[in-house]
């Protein structure tokens, strides 16, 4: 008797497979979008080079030919023209290899009642593009130009003047202009910027009353993921995955006082409750970091996360975080630092092509999902891994700014 077993429907599954690991990385992308592959960047020389060729080496040098000096001087008659030089310059990407995986018993999918084997796909997926976004977040946001009220450890967010305004995006605007960075052109329309942010300093900005929705504005004019509407030549795009410097502004402005303890406990991803030293000045509805260290220059740290405080028990606060089930979406050691200093909320304000962006074509730009492997001599556990091969760069300073911001959300 003719039977379809699992077996049979391997091609199917394997397309079920790619479908989930690519929904998962596109949810998560977003300052990706700020980035364009090396050798489709206009004035770059090299450009016509395929991205094979490109990425050979741990470094791809993106090289960049200057223009020509002007000359008011009239034609001579007698003396011939002296010719000019073109200077050149370069900026360089740095390139590797990463990758990642998870493994479960084949126990655990017989005796478990959540769905690991389906969703582990999509899990593989998300965290190949978180990775990819971090990298490209680090080069869009590590950048020379910045926009703020004052340095970043003194942003209040109880100070009107320390927040995102129209004035900061009109100004902006003038200064890429200026630069002739690259922008999104329509048919006798104006260039166009973004500005990547969270919804936080997006609520700030609205206040002043000048955002266009994206509901007045068609849709076909649209050209981002979570793009909510523009202001001035900007199109604005919020999105959860916007980064935040946690703790990086100003320490005594925090209504109720200034909280600063650590961990007394390990906490799990997926906690509801964490244990801390002290729960001095801390209160319902305030905000919590917790840290790896504070942001306060170009170093970040992944893992950092922020969590608000559901009810105080003595040094058991029971929290709700950005995990799946509303806990901590990572592990923390004890000993981390738990701290209310107001943050501070970027904006990157750039163009499609203001990043580059470097990777493997035969691993692909979204990397490569690899599984799932029946191992073990007994075949008794199913892995899910990821790989990708590449690198983000600035090719050229004045191409992105970077806006530092306090919140009304923390005053």
């Amino acid at each position: 008797m003719a039977v379809t077993q699992t077996t049979s429907l391997s091609n199917s599954l394997r397309i079920q497979y790619l479908n989930d690991y690519m929904a998962g990385a596109l949810r998560r992308r977003f300052y990706d979008f700020a980035a364009a592959p090396v050798n489709e960047l206009s004035g770059a020389a090299g450009a016509a080079q395929s991205m094979a060729d490109l990425n050979r080496g741990g470094t791809v040098r993106v090289t960049f030919i200057g223009d020509m000096g002007i000359t008011t001087t009239p034609l001579s008659q007698v003396q011939d023209i002296v010719p000019q030089i073109l200077p050149d310059a370069y900026a360089d990407v740095t390139v590797d290899m990463f990758g990642d995986a998870i493994q479960t018993s084949q126990k655990a999918l017989v005796e478990f009642f959540p769905n690991y084997r389906e969703r582990s796909p999509e899990k593989v997926g998300l965290n190949m593009m978180e990775m990819v976004d971090f990298k490209a977040m680090e080069a869009a946001l590590g950048g020379s130009l910045v926009d703020r009220y004052v340095a970043r450890a003194s942003l209040d967010a109880g100070t009107t003047a320390h927040r995102a305004s129209d004035t900061n995006f009109s100004g902006i605007a003038a200064r890429l202009s200026q630069f002739n960075c690259p922008g999104w052109e329509g048919e006798g329309k104006p260039t166009s910027w973004a500005g990547f942010m969270d919804h936080y300093v997006l609520t700030d900005i609205a206040a002043g009353g000048n955002v266009v929705n994206v509901a007045q504005y068609q849709d076909g004019d649209m050209v981002l993921n979570n793009e909510v509407g523009r202001l001035h030549n900007f199109r604005l795009v919020a999105s959860g995955y916007a980064k935040v410097f946690l703790g990086a502004g100003l320490d005594s402005s925090v209504a109720g006082g200034t909280v600063n303890t650590t961990l007394s406990a390990a906490a799990s991803a997926l906690a509801t409750t964490i244990v801390v030293t002290a729960n001095t000045n801390m209160v319902v509805g305030g905000w919590l970091n917790i840290w790896n260290a504070e942001e306060t220059a170009s170093t970040f740290y992944p893992d950092n996360e922020r969590v608000k405080i559901a009810a105080i028990s003595g040094t058991t606060i029971t929290i709700v975080g950005g995990g799946e089930n509303g806990g901590l979406r990572w592990a923390h050691a004890s000993g981390k630092t738990v701290g209310n200093a107001d943050s501070v909320h970027p904006i990157l304000f750039a163009g499609p092509r203001s990043l580059a962006k470097v990777y493997a074509p035969e691993i692909g730009e979204f990397g490569e999902l690899v599984g799932p492997l029946q191992q073990g001599l007994a075949q008794q556990w199913t892995s899910f891994a990821w790989k990708w091969f590449g690198g983000y760069g600035r090719p050229s300073e004045n191409w992105l700014y970077r806006g530092e911001y306090s919140v009304s959300e923390e005053a």
